[in-house]
């Protein structure tokens, strides 16, 4: 039950729709349902919090991009080497 609110809280900002991934947990968490041996278990819950913080890791890129974007240009990959690259053709240093 806890496991899969996590899904549903960490869905809301992952870069496809949120009924995308309340499905598919969903789905994973019913597939597991039959599962009597504590161990399966326990594996089972460990495979889906595991899948949880990979979700957060797709969602932290996502934001680091957005944010990236946001403040660079395409060709500006180096911010260092760009702010050096623009002094030069502005100052003509």
């Amino acid at each position: 039950r806890d496991l899969f609110k996590r899904f549903i809280y960490v869905g809301r900002d992952y870069p496809l729709p949120p009924p995308y991934v309340r499905d598919k947990a969903r789905e994973a968490i019913l597939k597991n349902k039959d599962l009597t041996d504590a161990r399966e278990i326990i594996e089972a819950v460990k495979r889906g919090r595991w899948m949880v913080k990979e979700i957060i890791g797709v969602i932290q890129l996502k934001k680091y991009r957005a944010l990236k974007k946001r403040y660079y240009d395409d060709r500006d990959a180096d911010p260092t080497g760009t702010l050096a690259q623009k002094a030069k053709d502005e100052f003509g240093v």
